[in-house]
């Protein structure tokens, strides 16, 4: 059985919520394994995510053009 953190913390920007992720990350608080990234469609079915939301998840379990880092800092609602 697995545990599941969900802390929902608001930026002003994905600019400003990807620093304080790294900075948590270097810190050691947020596992180097990880990495934030855009909801898909299933967590828009499932929990209701819109594109400003962020979503921190283990790097092999998400493909990597929905990374942050991809390039696509910010994207538009839906």
């Amino acid at each position: 059985m697995s545990y599941r953190l969900h802390l929902p913390l608001d930026f002003e920007t994905a600019t400003e919520a990807l620093a304080w992720f790294d900075e948590a990350q270097s810190s050691g608080l947020i596992p180097a394994d990880v990495d934030l990234f855009h909801p898909d469609a299933l967590d828009a079915a499932q929990h209701n995510f819109t594109a400003r939301d962020l979503i921190v998840r283990r790097k092999r379990d998400r493909i990597a053009s929905l990374a942050v880092r991809a390039g696509r800092v910010v994207r538009r609602g839906r």
